[in-house]
């Protein structure tokens, strides 16, 4: 790759794209050692809010069910558990191993708070979907204006 300047093919440096990506390499360490989104947290989550409520679903293959506790508390949503580590045969080594196990937990801070008691969650398919009800105190109400 070269730059041009005027009629003249400017080739950089070495020491140039050297520098670029050590320091490439320390961002991405620091970010996590990714590009782009930190993906270091366990398990990912999406999260989505109307004016009824929240929907939260995570990716969770090879936990079970009996393995996860969700609690909600005010305007706070935790998930935890723990995903088992795989049983393999005492004969059989890794040659990769990049799916972890143990215990995690998850923590957000919701927009409003949400009725507990109509909290629903079900489990299919590895993929775990929360239905998190808007507290009817604290739905958007319509004020009617009056022309008196």
């Amino acid at each position: 790759m070269f730059f041009r300047y005027g009629n003249r093919n400017l080739w950089p440096s070495s020491t140039i794209w050297r520098d670029l990506r050590r320091l490439q390499r320390e961002m991405d360490h620091l970010l996590g050692g990714t590009r782009g989104p930190i993906r270091n947290v366990y398990p990912a989550m999406n999260i989505w809010v109307s004016d009824e409520g929240v929907i939260a679903t995570s990716e969770i293959p090879g936990v079970d069910p009996d393995d996860l506790d969700i609690t909600v508390v005010g305007e706070t949503l935790t998930l935890s558990g723990t995903r088992q580590p795989e049983e393999m045969a005492q004969d059989v080594k890794y040659h990769r191993r990049e799916r972890g196990y143990g215990d995690f937990s998850r923590t957000f801070e919701l927009p409003f708070r949400v009725d507990p008691d109509q909290v629903e969650a079900r489990f299919r398919n590895g993929v775990l979907h929360i239905m998190l009800p808007r507290l009817a105190a604290d739905k958007p109400k319509k004020i009617s204006v009056s022309s008196a």
